[in-house]
């Protein structure tokens, strides 16, 4: 009776996720038992729950649905508004550059700027 490479690697998946499931529960009762003061208990709750849902437990609050046994519908997809074009910029006043490189002439202005 030799065991095969596959069985043997199932054989220490399932000890490991057991180990790592006895280890969280283990801490997450003494965390909540208070012998574990200093310690955050939602990392080892994620682990937990992690370890647990590899065997298939699921873990998820259920509520007093009186339909509990239909399956759970999508959000039904709505039509999407298209994003708004941006308002164009405030109309400033055109200011003619002459040509000399001297220093813009407002004189000419259509509108005075606002202030």
């Amino acid at each position: 009776m030799s065991d095969t490479p596959q069985k043997k690697e199932r054989c220490m998946s399932t000890i490991v996720r057991i180990t790592v499931l006895s280890w969280s529960a283990a801490l997450l009762t003494a965390s909540y038992a208070g012998l574990l003061a200093k310690m955050d208990p939602t990392f080892i709750a994620t682990v937990f729950t992690a370890a647990a849902a590899t065997f298939g437990v699921d873990t998820l609050k259920k509520g007093d649905d009186k339909d509990g046994d239909q399956p759970r519908r999508e959000p039904e997809i709505t039509r999407v508004e298209p994003t708004p074009e941006p308002e164009p910029p405030a109309d400033f006043a055109t200011v003619e550059v002459s040509d000399s490189g001297d220093s813009p002439d407002y004189s000419r202005a259509t509108a005075a700027p606002e202030v």
